[in-house]
């Protein structure tokens, strides 16, 4: 994969990953107390990604019982978000492996947390990735921030 292309594709996930965490912020600020000054920047703005997910869904819960089928739209977001949050992690936190001499070679993404799996302590993982599979992952995430938008605005004040 082309070095120019590669970092394209990385920089536009970043922005795709924290554009959605933003929108999350801002989705459970609307479940919890809309206009409230100190609530956001105090406290949601500082939670991690799997927070975040848990605390929308808590609440979510609680405030969209009378509305069933915005409660599973919202849980089915959720869950896609979810999905893709070790793909983010291992984004953001991996070891990149690429070489600039091979163009038409994937890039591999080396994860060292511990992990046990299949009856042995294994400590690294390693992940490839292709231009293909990047500009899939970026739709995903495109797609994923869509429906989070959509939420957001048949929340709106109804539901604060």
């Amino acid at each position: 994969m082309q070095k120019e292309k590669l970092f394209a594709r990385i920089g536009e996930l970043t922005v795709q990953f924290a554009t959605l965490e933003h929108q999350l912020q801002s989705l459970l600020e609307l479940l919890i107390a809309e206009n409230n000054q100190v609530i956001g920047p105090f406290l949601i703005h500082e939670l991690n990604l799997s927070i975040l997910l848990r605390k929308i869904r808590h609440i979510a819960r609680f405030k969209l019982q009378s509305d069933g089928g915005l409660l599973e739209q919202l849980e089915g977001t959720l869950k896609r978000i979810e999905a893709t949050r070790d793909l983010r992690n291992l984004l953001i936190h991996g070891n990149w492996q690429i070489d600039a001499n091979c163009t038409s070679c994937p890039v591999l993404v080396r994860d060292f947390k511990m992990r046990y799996e299949d009856g042995q302590w294994q400590e690294l993982t390693e992940t490839t990735f292709n231009e293909k599979k990047l500009t899939h992952l970026i739709r995903r995430l495109q797609a994923m921030s869509q429906d989070v938008q959509h939420l957001t605005r048949r929340l709106g004040p109804t539901y604060a």
